[in-house]
């Protein structure tokens, strides 16, 4: 296993050699989207267990599939398209910021060292 970090901290370093502002950016995307693993977890499971009781009747000792969980499923499925695109514009966002302060502050600094 400390092979493949020290694999990764050696690629890490050469891309953040070759373009600081590439590796900055794919740095604040990687910790934005570590903050939603857990979330999309939680969601997705939620998901399922709405589908579930909305859709078949697999606890059958329950009953039969219920209206109730099939209009919750539908709910928090359009809730989740609608975040889903949101974070996505987020993402863009967050990555084209870093990358254009990386590449500002880059040009600065050569500009005053020539």
């Amino acid at each position: 296993m400390m092979i493949f970090r020290v694999l990764q901290i050696r690629k890490m370093a050469k891309e953040a050699k070759e373009n600081p502002g590439k590796f900055a950016s794919g740095q604040a995307s990687d910790f934005f989207m570590d903050l939603l693993f857990l979330p999309a977890i939680l969601t997705l499971s939620s998901l399922i267990i709405l589908f579930t009781l909305g859709f078949t009747d697999f606890p059958s000792f329950l009953g039969g599939p219920y209206f109730f969980f099939k209009v919750l499923f539908f709910l928090l499925l359009t809730a989740v398209i609608f975040m889903a695109y949101f974070l996505r514009k987020i993402h863009k966002l967050i990555k084209s910021v870093t990358k254009n302060t990386m590449d500002r502050t880059i040009e600065v600094k050569s500009k005053i060292l020539e």
